[in-house]
């Protein structure tokens, strides 16, 4: 099967724990479950229902901090409009840009189904723990990177792989139904050439920050 990113050859493999074979792209490290093992909207929502998503859940609101202050405090001085893409059941990320100053809208497929964004652009995006239940990522970065400004910032958050297949089979984070995709840094580095981004900073372990080019 032809790579969703760079359309090269993927390397297949099947994983017994999720019953469904497997696609890992030797060029831009992209890897990706079978369409067939994509769940239905009412299943997916069942999932995220279950979660703990509030403000009361402090390792999640550290979680956020932790994101802000690394990956966008940097940057404050440049941005004044942000937009949470899949900010979940309760927009806790987007009431914590609110308090960094920044006027934020938000935007969820079942929780926010509103397309707030449509007609704007924006100095940041933020899109956390999103890209991994998205099985077109090239869609969703291309609209993501039309509603910046030239010069705005797109900061992800998904856990990245290791980039082996004997990794991937023990990683606790394949078993969520609803995770269909994983990225390395080089996924979205790939993906930023092809969008009039670059690849600004990322943590080798979950965030990444593109920033749009400023002639676009």
């Amino acid at each position: 099967m032809q790579c969703k990113i760079c359309e090269g050859q993927t390397h297949a493999f099947f994983d017994d724990y999720m019953q469904c074979m497997t696609y890992h792209c030797p060029e831009c490290e992209f890897l990706f479950k079978d369409p067939q093992a994509i769940v239905s909207d009412e299943k997916e929502l069942k999932v995220y229902q279950q979660h703990n998503n509030t403000e009361e859940n402090l390792g999640y609101v550290a979680m956020f901090q932790d994101f802000i202050d690394k990956t966008i405090a940097p940057h404050k001085e440049k941005i004044e409009t942000a937009l949470d893409f899949g900010s979940g059941p309760n927009p806790v990320l987007a009431r914590m840009l609110e308090r960094e100053g920044f006027a934020t809208d938000h935007y969820d497929k079942f929780f926010a189904p509103e397309k707030v964004y449509q007609g704007k652009r924006y100095d940041l995006i933020t899109s956390t723990e999103v890209i991994e239940h998205i099985a077109d990522v090239r869609g969703i970065i291309q609209l993501l990177t039309e509603h910046l400004n030239p010069g705005g910032y797109l900061a992800l958050m998904t856990q990245f792989h290791s980039n082996t297949q004997e990794h991937y089979l023990q990683w606790w984070y394949r078993r969520d139904p609803t995770h269909i995709v994983f990225c390395k840094p080089k996924s979205f580095e790939i993906l930023a050439k092809q969008f009039g981004l670059t690849l600004f900073y990322h943590d080798d372990k979950k965030v990444v920050l593109l920033q749009k080019n400023s002639n676009l």
